[in-house]
């Protein structure tokens, strides 16, 4: 059977089990904090349509996530940026689920995605 194949594999290792997310989209929210503590969300991008790990083309702000679940995705990234005392311009990426209206945190990038001038152009902030 599959599980008693993976963990013959690497024995004593953990494995990991996730569920299966139907429907998803992969969210990014540009954050900036400061050394004060004070961080802000600069709007997001739906960057799902990827080929061989490079985005294609990215929809902001991200229209299958309804208005009230990506108001409090952005302050997720916000809280998240305050709480571990970033500074700079970063990204947060989330999974989004649509069929549950449910989104987890995937990552925290130390920079700027490439990306970001989407963001600049629906915010009107120069990032």
């Amino acid at each position: 059977n599959a599980f008693l194949q993976v963990q013959n594999e690497v024995v004593g290792s953990p494995i990991f089990l996730m569920q299966l997310c139907k429907n998803n989209r992969h969210v990014e929210i540009q954050i900036v904090g400061d050394e004060h503590g004070n961080a802000v969300a600069f709007s997001g991008r739906d960057c799902s349509t990827q080929r061989r790990f490079q985005k294609i083309f990215e929809e902001a702000p991200p229209a299958i996530v309804p208005p009230e679940t990506f108001r409090e995705m952005e302050k997720a990234a916000q809280r998240l940026t305050q709480s571990i005392g970033y500074i700079g311009a970063g990204t947060v990426e989330f999974l989004y689920n649509a069929d549950e209206n449910k989104y987890y945190f995937l990552e925290l990038n130390p920079r700027l995605q490439v990306e970001h001038p989407v963001t600049e152009g629906i915010s009107g902030v120069t990032l």
